[in-house]
């Protein structure tokens, strides 16, 4: 046994926020869906994070997938804080048809997420979030369908990013061979 220790693996995102009119981003661990119908997902952010003041300011936040090539900048936005540092110009910002919170332009994928519920936990809070728009590298899009060898997203374990492996399974398929009939 490692004690309690989570030992979990999520992607790299970096969240996007209007803070005191100015663009942030926030380099993250914690982030998930949680549902379909309605499309929600949630960002888990410390509570000294300067980009929590612009989420709950604005009711909105982005969500934005890099590619592996984006690691030195990704690092980079999680490692200063907004406070102290401008991060406006790291990446090239745009805004959808909401313009509540800014969107990477090198991300393959970018979600505008409004404020469904906020979850306070000790030292954390949870910013679950209904979306509301979503874009995607045409580049990255098989008949229309995202391909996530071409988005080639990063994974956040251990303290290190890691590339996306190849396909080891089918969802809802494989497993079929177990079921009896």
């Amino acid at each position: 046994m490692i004690g309690k220790q989570l030992c979990l693996t999520s992607p790299a995102v970096i969240a996007g926020a209007l803070v005191d009119g100015r663009e942030n981003y926030l380099t993250l661990g914690g982030c998930g869906g949680l549902s379909l119908t309605p499309p929600l997902l949630y960002i888990t952010l410390n509570k000294s994070h300067y980009t929590n003041s612009g989420i709950k300011e604005n009711g909105y936040f982005s969500v934005n997938l890099p590619s592996t090539d984006m690691t030195v900048k990704t690092d980079y936005v999680g490692l200063v804080s907004g406070r102290d540092t401008d991060k406006s110009a790291v990446f090239t910002s745009f805004y959808g048809d909401i313009k509540k919170a800014p969107m990477i332009e090198e991300c393959t994928v970018n979600l505008l997420c409004k404020i469904y519920k906020t979850i306070d936990l000790p030292h954390n809070e949870v910013f679950i979030g209904e979306v509301e728009e979503t874009y995607v590298n045409a580049d990255c899009l098989d008949c229309k369908v995202p391909d996530m060898k071409k988005i080639n997203p990063m994974i956040l374990a251990a303290g290190k990013y890691w590339g996306l492996g190849d396909i080891v399974g089918v969802a809802f398929k494989d497993g079929r061979a177990l079921i009896k009939n």
